[in-house]
């Protein structure tokens, strides 16, 4: 007849079989002991440097200084939540990290021979995931926090990184800018032309006599309307010239005048566009401010020896505790096979 009460264990039968198996479990949980504290000491200590920053409001240049009209107010110097997203992706840009990288001859610091390791640039990434990351703060900062072995390389690298976000951000927005103040100088520098131009025109115009079509025609006509009146036959003659002059070029006049007046309110606010592209692809403006910059630790931040110790203690008691009780059962099983076998027989 078998017996199910010796699988169904409560405290005491834990408490007691703990006591059944001390002493390999003292022995393993020791030599676990010793061992983790003989690693612990192998793993090379890591220091961190962190800078903290706070993102500035996405204004370009022109905005910020320059413009005048339908320019964005910000009610806070510091950007919001779109600008710090905008900050951690280029913290996590591939140029950035390339520039790292490049600076501080990860490939060699980081011990990865590019050469003959299988995926190179995958187990770079993982290395520099796992040594620098970026975080937003409660206050919508950004932290940037740098572990290396060396903490002063870890203060650099932490400085570093955030002088890189402008570098970055400015020539991203500095390659659109060029590209946008080539556009718009040719637009002025077409207006320019054609103002001009129409200038040269109306200039022939009043070369003809014609200074205000408006007031001379009534002037013209209230003169010619008096020599006629008057029998004045040859100063209506002359007259009538001058009215025919007016009547020759006064549209064109009346249409190059209203036309240089709108043209001219247009090149004025092309002027003012191309002021601010100017501005935009030729002057530098910081996208963040610092709150904290990055100092040499004098304290290692990894491993922490004694987590390390204390885990692998326990963790190594428990899994031989399991492994004893398992291996206890199997015997049971095995003996109530046996058992089984010679009651059949």
């Amino acid at each position: 007849m078998e017996n199910n009460e010796r699988y169904s264990f409560n405290s005491n039968d834990l408490i007691y079989k703990v006591f059944h198996y001390k002493k390999p479990l003292i022995i393993t949980t020791i030599i676990a002991a010793v061992a983790a504290i003989v690693v612990s000491f192998l793993i090379t200590p890591l220091y961190r440097s962190n800078v903290i920053v706070y993102p500035a409001p996405s204004l370009s240049i022109s905005q910020e200084l320059i413009a005048t009209k339908d320019a964005a107010k910000k009610e806070s110097m510091y950007g919001e939540d779109k600008e710090t997203e905008q900050l951690l992706q280029v913290l996590n840009s591939d140029e950035l990290r390339a520039k790292i990288i490049h600076k501080y001859n990860l490939w060699k610091h980081y011990d990865i021979d590019s050469a003959n390791v299988k995926y190179p640039n995958d187990k770079m990434l993982k290395k520099y995931q796992k040594r620098i990351s970026y975080k937003r703060t409660e206050y919508m900062a950004v932290e940037i926090s740098v572990l290396d072995a060396n903490p002063d390389t870890a203060a650099l690298m932490a400085n570093d990184i955030a002088t890189l976000i402008d570098t970055v951000m400015n020539a991203m927005e500095h390659k659109r800018a060029k590209e946008a103040l080539q556009i718009v100088e040719y637009e002025y520098k077409a207006k320019e032309d054609q103002i001009s131009m129409f200038k040269d025109s109306l200039r022939r115009i009043m070369e003809k006599g014609i200074y205000d079509y408006e007031s001379q025609s009534e002037v013209v006509n209230e003169a010619y309307a008096q020599a006629v009146a008057s029998g004045n036959t040859k100063g209506a003659e002359r007259i009538k010239e001058q009215l025919d002059t007016l009547a020759k070029y006064g549209a064109a006049y009346v249409s190059l005048r209203d036309f240089l007046e709108f043209e001219s309110e247009q090149l004025s606010a092309l002027n003012q566009k191309y002021k601010e592209a100017k501005v935009d692809a030729e002057q530098i403006l910081t996208h963040y401010f610092v709150v904290n910059k990055a100092t040499k630790s004098d304290k290692k931040a990894k491993p922490k020896r004694a987590v390390i110790v204390v885990v692998s203690t326990i963790a190594t008691f428990i899994f031989t505790f399991i492994v004893l009780i398992f291996l206890e059962l199997v015997k049971d099983y095995r003996r109530q096979e046996e058992a089984l076998e010679q009651s059949q027989q």
